[in-house]
């Protein structure tokens, strides 16, 4: 072996040494981007409870939506203790003590939303 076959395997070898690591983070950002796509179609995943409860207070929609005067903020207390806040049209006119059916959202993620029935 002479000193210029030894000087070419150090340098193939650093030359695959840096294809290797290049790939290496590709495969990692490859990796967070699946993650992220795998997270978000957890949060897609729901699962729908009706419930019930009562009006306790209704207050202005507070919202930058163009539509905002026509909705109001219903809080409810649901049978189960619980206390949410609905957005719910105006036009149906909500009156504190009524009892409505609302629809209690289960997403994959843990995250829990409600709506109107």
């Amino acid at each position: 072996m002479t000193m210029r076959e030894d000087t070419r395997k150090k340098l193939e070898r650093a030359l695959w040494m840096d294809r290797l690591k290049k790939i290496g983070i590709g495969l990692g950002v490859l990796a967070a981007i699946g993650l992220i796509f795998a997270y978000e179609n957890l949060d897609m995943v729901v699962t729908n409870k009706p419930v019930s409860g009562v009006i306790e207070t209704i207050e202005p929609l507070v919202s930058k939506a163009a539509n905002a005067s026509d909705a109001v903020t219903v809080e409810v207390r649901l049978d189960d203790g619980q206390h949410v806040r609905v957005i719910e049209m105006k036009t149906r006119e909500p009156k504190i003590g009524e009892r409505i059916e609302i629809v209690e959202h289960h997403h994959a993620t843990g995250r829990v939303t409600h709506t109107m029935k």
